[in-house]
């Protein structure tokens, strides 16, 4: 379908999705845990208990609800997604209970977990055979742009109420069932196909062995969310500093990905252009943390950033590849479950990483993220991603 005008045109309707429901996100997650701390009150034990319900909700569940999305066509799994979602959102904003927050919290993650790996697949089954690396670097870009648009335009609502982002953040993803519903085809499926299988994706030795390396990756990209807050408190004046670093970085994401994508994935194998990737983003976690000034630190912001350009893209369209016919969200749900390992153990090993550095930026700790970012890009040489078939 990828090659045809329909498919160009459903292809459309797959990035306005992504750009709404971007926004939606971002105008509402990062201001939650301000949110039930100071206008709700909560303790920051129980902030963190809420986080955690829809994180496993989300991650945990993500291989099930990839199964399910292959089972009922990724056209139907987005759209039961997002209501889900949007119900989610609508509640955080609407109660000040524990127990239905952690109910909305439940339902967010929930919702994600199904319309995630839906939409990859979708993005698989529409972009044209040999084009999913360029078609997945679009993706990366405008939810990039949401990025950037979303925090703006939730902090501008939350100063009137915050029961308005909420109920703005769910609204988008109504938007998003309604653009789907109208803009996307059914899932056609041959009845001689065989049904999904959610052992396919776990008994795939050499998938197995890349989504081991996928969370080798994870462990490094998650740092991005902690070293900067850590080094900001150091260098940069206060919240706007760190604000300001992800903003411009989103920027950089957005304007040079499509081309700085295009020709790596011409010049350059998917092995290389991983290993490439995990190199740089080990060696610019480590600048980050270690730079002993404000230029220094966005030097290494650069560098990490260029190194998740490479690896984003390159890494959803492996999987398409690795992926039967039929069973694609499934790979992508345990991908995401892989991510989330990575993330969960990045976050222990950043911890130690940080506690270690304390005051003293310039510290051998940081040299354990180029290690083990070499350590990640041989790897790659040895599983061979890319000879996956596309």
């Amino acid at each position: 379908m990828g090659g045809d005008a329909a498919g160009r045109a459903a292809l459309r309707i797959l990035y306005v999705d992504t750009f709404t429901m971007a926004v939606g996100f971002y105008m509402l997650i990062p201001l939650l845990a301000f949110h039930f701390l100071d206008d709700v009150g909560l303790t920051i034990a129980v902030v963190a208990a809420l986080t955690a319900v829809r994180t496993a909700a989300q991650n945990g569940t993500m291989p099930l609800a990839g199964w399910v999305a292959d089972r009922i066509g990724f056209r139907n799994a987005i759209l039961i997604g997002v209501l889900i979602r949007a119900s989610g959102f609508a509640l955080l904003g609407a109660s000040d209970h524990v127990a239905m927050l952690t109910v909305a919290s439940l339902l967010t993650g929930l919702g994600g977990a199904l319309f995630h790996p839906a939409s990859y697949s979708a993005y698989a089954a529409l972009a044209p055979e040999g084009d999913r690396v360029r078609v997945y670097a679009t993706r990366e870009v405008i939810s990039n742009v949401g990025f950037i648009a979303g925090p703006a335009l939730g902090g501008v609502l939350a100063g009137v109420d915050f029961a308005i982002v909420s109920t703005g953040s769910a609204a988008l993803f109504l938007v998003a069932f309604v653009v789907s519903f109208f803009g996307l085809p059914r899932d056609a499926r041959d009845p001689d196909r065989a049904p999904p299988r959610l052992r396919t994706a776990f008994l795939d030795m050499a998938f197995l062995r890349y989504c081991a390396l996928v969370a080798g990756m994870g462990v490094m990209i998650t740092q991005f969310y902690l070293v900067i807050p850590f080094r900001a408190d150091q260098l940069l004046p206060g919240s706007i500093g760190v604000g300001v670093v992800y903003s411009g970085a989103a920027v950089v994401m957005v304007v040079t990905m499509l081309p700085l994508t295009s020709w790596t994935n011409r010049t350059f194998t998917r092995p290389v252009i991983l290993a490439g990737a995990a190199v740089l983003l080990g060696g610019g976690i480590a600048v980050i943390g270690a730079a002993p000034t404000t230029p220094v630190m966005l030097l290494g912001v650069a560098v990490f950033v260029i190194g998740q350009m490479l690896a984003q893209p390159v890494m959803n369209a492996v999987v398409s590849g690795f992926a039967p016919d039929g069973s694609v969200a499934s790979y992508f749900g345990v991908q995401g479950l892989a991510t989330a390992i990575g993330a969960v153990t990045g976050s222990a090993i950043g911890g130690v990483v940080y506690s270690i550095a304390g005051s003293d930026p310039r510290t051998w700790a940081w040299l354990f993220f180029p290690v083990w970012g070499a350590v990640v890009a041989s790897a790659f040489a040895v599983v061979r991603p890319g000879s996956a078939p596309r």
